[in-house]
C-alpha cells in the first residue's frame, strides 16, 4: 500500500477543504505550507497576484514531513493570476528532488489550472498521476464531490493502488 502525503496551500479555505477531504480519503498524513508573512488586505493581495504572475518564491515556513518518505505526493495551491501560488512553487523548489510519484489539485475561481499544472509538472520534472480543477462554483454547489471521485479512480488506476468494492474501485488506504 502506498504511503501518502498531501501537501496545501490555502489563503481562503477552499484549498483546505479539499486538501482535508484527499487526505481523509486516503488516510494520508498532510502538511500545511505556511507564509511567513501573510497575504490579506487589498495591497498583500495585489502583490500577491504580482508574484504569481512574475513566478516569484513565496518566504514560507519549514515544513514538517519529508516527502521522500512518501510513494505519493499530492500537491495542493490555490490559483492567483491564472498560476501557481508563491507558496507552492516555494515548496516545489525546495523538495522536488524528494517527490517520487505526485499528483496536482487546485481551487480556482475559474480557470487557470491546467496552466498551472503544466507549470508544477516542469519545475518537478515530472508528470502527475491525476490531477484536480475545482472552481468556485463547484464548491458551492457540491460539484467537487464528484470531480474528488474521479480524481480519487485516476490515481487508484493510475498507481495501480486499488481495490474491488462492487461495481466501485476505491483507493487501498495507507
Amino acid at each position: 500500500m502506498m504511503k501518502t502525503l498531501v501537501v496545501y496551500f490555502s489563503r481562503t479555505g477552499h484549498t483546505q477543504k479539499i486538501a482535508e477531504a484527499i487526505a481523509s480519503e486516503y488516510g494520508a498524513d498532510i502538511e500545511q505550507i505556511t507564509e511567513f508573512d501573510d497575504r490579506f488586505g487589498v495591497s498583500r493581495y495585489l502583490a500577491a497576484g504580482r508574484d504569481a504572475i512574475f513566478k516569484r518564491l513565496g518566504s514560507i515556513q519549514p515544513t514538517q514531513n519529508n516527502p521522500a518518505q512518501y510513494d505519493l505526493i499530492i500537491l495542493g495551491t490555490p490559483i492567483w493570476a491564472w498560476n501557481v501560488s508563491p507558496p507552492m512553487r516555494a515548496y516545489i523548489a525546495g523538495h522536488k528532488s524528494k517527490l517520487n510519484q505526485v499528483a496536482f489539485f487546485c481551487t480556482e475561481g475559474g480557470s487557470g489550472g491546467q496552466r498551472a499544472f503544466r507549470d508544477m509538472a516542469d519545475l518537478i520534472g515530472k508528470q502527475p498521476v491525476a490531477t484536480l480543477e475545482v472552481t468556485e462554483p463547484d464548491l458551492k454547489t457540491g460539484a467537487d464531490k464528484e470531480k474528488l471521485n474521479t480524481f480519487y479512480h485516476v490515481i487508484a488506476h493510475q498507481t495501480g493502488e486499488h481495490e474491488s468494492n462492487g461495481d466501485a474501485t476505491r483507493y487501498m488506504r495507507s
